[in-house]
């Protein structure tokens, strides 16, 4: 089984995301997701000044380069400082990967990371990131999910509609998920059509993601190191 890309195989390899902000109103309504975590600093020198938790939305089919979307928090205390952020509305267009226009029914889903930056500018390009969450995830599912399709097979079932907290397992690297590579072998010996061979592309992939234990209430942390110290979630 070769790692690769999910949607490697299907769309052209891009980071994007989202950049419209929240609608304004002194009350944004029941949040759809509530996350919290801490962000702790292995940096040689302390930041130079305050850093926030920005989720980062990434997308294959753009070519409009890496935005973030606008949902942050400020880190409260030294550190590790911890954060809460809340999501109140769905992923923005831009913020979906979309691959019935591919010719699958399927859903669209977002698929995000959590960086640590100095503000949302800082946040939408790698360079200038100080940190991140290296082993989780946010997922949006805005649809009933096929239970047979490309993205049942890369989160090892269907979610349901909605956001989800993941675990994120890099499989870079030369490391081999025995589950993994038994749903990719089964499923290359039933494939008889080019679209079931994508999907089996699903199980061969660089990144396992796979519901978090705590859901919603799992911790999460964002690691703020030198960047080659830093394992990025790269799904794609």
């Amino acid at each position: 089984m070769q790692i690769r890309s999910i949607l490697g195989l299907v769309i052209p390899a891009l980071l994007a995301a989202c950049g419209d902000s929240q609608v304004g109103s002194d009350y944004p309504g029941e949040a759809l997701l509530t996350v919290q975590g801490t962000i702790v600093n292995e940096l040689d020198a302390a930041p130079t000044g305050p850093v926030d938790a920005v989720l980062v939305w990434n997308n294959e089919r753009s070519d409009s380069g890496s935005e973030n979307h606008p949902v942050r928090a400020t880190a409260v205390g030294s550190f590790p400082a911890s954060f809460t952020l809340s999501l109140h509305e769905p992923p923005p267009e831009s913020g979906l990967n979309d691959i019935r226009e591919l010719g699958f029914e399927d859903t669209r889903v977002g698929i995000g990371i959590i960086v640590a930056a100095l503000s949302e500018e800082h946040a939408a390009s790698e360079p200038t990131r100080l940190g991140v969450d290296e082993h989780h995830v946010i997922v949006y599912v805005e649809s009933e999910m096929d239970e047979d399709g490309v993205w049942s097979a890369f989160f090892g079932g269907a979610l349901a509609p909605g956001y989800h907290v993941m675990d994120a397992v890099s499989l870079e690297g030369g490391v081999v998920d025995a589950e993994m590579q038994a749903a990719f072998d089964a499923c290359e010996a039933a494939a008889t059509t080019e679209a079931e061979h994508i999907v089996c592309g699903a199980y061969d992939v660089k990144l396992k993601i796979r519901p978090a234990a705590g859901g919603a209430s799992a911790a999460l942390t964002v690691r703020m190191a030198p960047p080659e110290d830093l394992e990025f979630p790269d799904w794609h």
